[in-house]
């Protein structure tokens, strides 16, 4: 996907977590859900390369997170099966909000 296209696909992902929250989320947990989502795909794009791990690594520090503190924040959410379900679809939404874009601007 080009830069381009995965900016459009944030903004897209950002409306839709605005827009079609049936519940409340807060910011922290929208945050921690778009990093999830952001570090599937790099994980899917560029494997345990070292370029894959710096690009994680930028990954967790736009959203202000360490790795340390990403795997506690997620090791939290696994403890309540509710929250951790609702996190899950969550994450599903924007990967799936960002596929159909770039399905689309091909």
């Amino acid at each position: 996907m080009e830069k381009p296209q995965i900016i459009a696909a944030f903004l897209i992902l950002l409306s839709l977590l605005a827009i079609c929250s049936c519940e409340k989320n807060s910011s922290a947990d929208d945050a921690l859900a778009l990093a999830y989502a952001e570090l599937r795909i790099a994980t899917q794009e560029y494997g345990e390369t070292e370029n894959g791990k710096a690009i994680r690594f930028q990954i967790l520090e736009k959203y202000g997170l360490s790795a340390d503190g990403f795997e506690k924040k997620t090791e939290e959410l696994k403890k309540e099966p509710d929250k951790w379900i609702k996190f899950q679809k969550t994450v599903i939404a924007i990967l799936d909000t960002i596929a159909k874009s770039d399905t689309i601007s091909k």
